[in-house]
């Protein structure tokens, strides 16, 4: 038996709940939540955006710092938009806590960039997306 689809309602409560949430809100049947994330404890604090529709794959940008403006010219794994390329296609479905999936994959695709800024490479798997949004 598949589990239901989660409602905004519970993503939104699970959001609300974090330390390190600084704004959630519904606009219609969309849930924008804004967040300060630091990967490690060394760490830079980066302010994230994620939105989420119910159906639709949750969409996360940085907000602060500006990542491009690191010494970066070229962001590894990003959509148009410079929104973060989390997961493979199919691999995050609306039965999924965003809680538990999307915000620790953001944390992790943060600490893999201070290491691109490093050396260049991206250690974080996957594989380049293209340049529209699937």
């Amino acid at each position: 038996m598949s589990e239901a689809r989660r409602t905004l309602h519970s993503q939104r409560v699970a959001l609300v709940r974090l330390p390190l949430t600084t704004s959630v809100t519904t606009v219609g049947c969309r849930l924008i939540w804004t967040g300060d994330l630091q990967p490690g404890p060394l760490s830079n604090t980066y302010t994230v955006r994620m939105t989420y529709k119910v159906g639709r794959t949750p969409r996360v940008i940085v907000l602060r710092p500006l990542l491009r403006a690191q010494d970066v010219e070229e962001l590894p794994h990003v959509y148009a938009g410079d929104e973060m390329c989390l997961h493979y296609p199919k691999q995050w479905s609306d039965r999924d806590m965003i809680t538990e999936t999307i915000l620790p994959w953001v944390s992790e695709w943060l600490l893999h960039f201070e290491f691109y800024k490093i050396d260049g490479k991206w250690h974080g798997g996957g594989h380049e997306p293209a340049v529209a949004h699937q």
